[in-house]
């Protein structure tokens, strides 16, 4: 058969299938109208039933409204042992059996990884299923179109059918089609034992997030670990709003709904009810960066020592702080009590004094009920915190004894845990730096490490490569622009020049970094446009853009000016912190890395010392 007529015929398959999905769709639309028209009609006790039903079909209406833009990625074309005939399977994000398209998470979907010949797979009960595989096709399929499409049988080799041109940029879909490109090792890792705590770690842009998102996808749909592992008992840790919001976005593409997305602050703040201001770290412009360092070290030192004691909110922070606080830092507190901030260290404090008097984390809600006079009265219930399953992402940016009080509420019996994450990518003090720390044994078989980075160019990766960092590079990515380097005297002449090069190109987002947040604000005044992000380097841990600028390069950025009496480990932390923060900002850019200041990067590098920790 002649390339053009297998594409001809894919493209009529698909487009038969997209128009019985739109049927469906439509259908199911139809039918959730019908179930809101009917629902106030319905006594009390019938309604809990009705709205099941109407959370079927709008659950299904998501699965249908992705099926509709990309209904599969792979055919396979197998005869069954004891079997002459042959059968042709579709494997997809999700099940549409009217035209033999089957969720990635079936037990079959394993053979699209194999070659054509013999291969098996192992059905839920256990029993080993084989077949020959006569013939697989590989698509990307994207708003009903065709983008890629291979082909190879038992009778020819892989031959590529089509490929269009598309962007590499991950803002050109909200999730690429990973599931279709995903390798044989990885899928094995999305499979594995769900009992227990799971590694998946690597550089910024390997590929970690998006594995840890299909594993919890996979133990949430497969059929013999749907029911373990329903989306209400699943917790998710990220890192700031934004992180959340992308993970909002990327979920329901995986068929994922109603999974609890929050941050360490916002689910801490929620159990002990606390209305303050939160900032991850207390800052005081009038005070240098190594007095605020001293000032988080010491708090550490209380967090790791301090007994309980009864008292709450501020008072009890002041009783607990104060046999580690110079006279200096009681100034610092007092500034941040009088701006009612509390940051990463104090909640972890006060979460950890509320488990000490409780022996439990739980939320108590209140709620509205008529007593037997027709009165409402208000009730309260307490709701213990407990999951099946917790995903954290960044896992490296915690503090021991936040992941030792995230751990007290998984379900005992089976402790799973994913962490998501480089140990090697601290940027902040006092965080997780050894499983030790939280009493945390994970098998080797159960840590996955990646290596290669995919979300950056060459010629970007090439460039942090020469600054000393051990990075490896995939040989199949594409060049990109040079890495740009720039010295100019002020902010607004490196703003002027943020603006000519934007005015000169076509972009969906561009990060603005700097390490500190005072030269961000230079710069946030000025530029308004909703695509330019202008962030700390710390804020932009886990989001990237399609062209960075790293703003504010001078000779003294990463040198330390601690006290002479300063504590050794402080200092070695902070310049590992250091080296860490600028690989972070690196590696924000996925086309186009542009870096400006009063100094050449290359010599504040040498200057601070910073290179002899990379």
């Amino acid at each position: 058969m002649s390339k053009e007529k297998f594409l001809s015929d894919a493209k009529a398959h698909i487009e038969k299938t997209c128009s019985h999905i739109t049927k469906s769709l439509q259908e199911t639309l139809t039918a959730i109208k019908r179930s809101e028209e009917i629902y106030l009609s319905l006594p009390e006790f019938d309604r809990p039933v009705e709205k099941q039903v109407q959370n079927y079909h709008k659950k299904r209406l998501a699965e249908l409204s992705h099926l509709e833009k990309s209904p599969y990625f792979v055919r396979c074309d197998v005869v069954f042992d004891e079997e002459s005939k042959p059968h042709t399977f579709y494997f997809g994000k999700f099940n549409f059996n009217q035209d033999s398209i089957y969720s990635w998470v079936t037990p079959a979907s394993a053979i699209r990884f194999e070659n054509p010949g013999k291969v098996s797979y192992f059905l839920p009960s256990g029993k080993q299923q084989n077949a020959l595989l006569l013939r697989k096709d590989q698509y990307m399929i994207v708003e009903g179109r065709i983008k890629f499409l291979s082909s190879e049988s038992t009778e020819y080799p892989r031959k590529l059918i089509f490929q269009e041109h598309f962007s590499v940029l991950k803002s050109s879909f909200a999730l690429p089609e990973i599931v279709a490109q995903m390798e044989k090792l990885q899928d094995q890792v999305i499979r594995a034992h769900h009992v227990g705590s799971f590694l998946i770690s690597g550089p910024a842009g390997s590929g970690k997030t998006t594995l840890a998102l299909h594993r919890v996808a996979y133990m949430n749909q497969s059929p013999d670990l749907a029911e373990k592992y329903p989306s209400q008992s699943i917790v998710v840790f990220v890192q700031d709003n934004g992180t959340k919001e992308y993970f909002s976005q990327l979920l329901p593409g995986l068929g994922i709904n109603d999974i609890f997305i929050t941050t360490f602050s916002e689910w801490a703040m929620s159990i002990l009810k606390l209305k303050s201001g939160y900032a991850p770290r207390f800052i005081f412009h009038e005070e240098s960066e190594e007095n605020l360092d001293l000032f988080e070290f010491s708090k550490l030192q209380a967090l790791k020592k301090h007994r309980l004691k009864n008292d709450s909110g501020f008072s009890l922070l002041k009783k607990i702080y104060a046999p580690f606080f110079s006279d200096k830092q009681k100034e610092i507190f007092q500034k941040q009590m009088e701006s009612d901030t509390l940051d990463r260290i104090d909640l972890t404090i006060l979460l950890k004094s509320f488990y000490q008097k409780n022996r439990k984390l739980e939320i108590v809600s209140e709620y509205l009920i008529e007593n037997k006079f027709g009165k409402i009265e208000t009730k309260k219930a307490a709701k213990k915190m407990s999951y099946n399953l917790a995903v954290i992402d960044e896992f490296q940016n915690y503090l021991p004894e936040q992941l030792r009080l995230i751990k007290k509420c998984l379900e005992e019996k089976n402790q799973s845990v994913i962490y998501v994450g480089d140990m090697t990518q601290k940027v902040q003090l006092g965080t997780i730096s050894g499983w030790d720390a939280i009493e945390e044994n994970i098998h080797d078989k159960r840590q996955v490490v990646l290596h290669k980075v995919y979300r950056n160019t060459k010629n970007i990766l090439q460039f942090i490569a020469s600054l000393g960092y051990d990075i490896e590079i995939p040989t199949n990515i594409k060049d990109g622009s040079p890495v740009s380097e720039k010295i100019f005297v002020s902010p607004q002449d490196e703003i002027d020049y943020i603006q000519k090069t934007l005015a000169q190109k076509t972009f969906q987002s561009v990060g603005v970094l700097a390490k500190n947040s005072f030269y961000v604000d230079k710069f946030r005044k000025r530029l308004t446009d909703k695509k330019i992000h202008c962030m700390t380097i710390n804020e932009a841990q886990g989001v990237e853009f399609d062209i960075v600028f790293l703003v504010g390069i001078h000779p003294k950025l990463f040198s330390l000016n601690f006290p002479q009496d300063t504590p050794l480990d402080l200092i070695q932390e902070k310049k590992k912190i250091n080296r860490d923060l600028l690989y972070v900002a690196l590696t924000r850019a996925i086309s186009e890395l542009h870096i400006s200041g009063k100094e050449n990067l290359r010599n504040v590098i040498q200057l601070s010392a910073i290179d002899k920790h990379i």
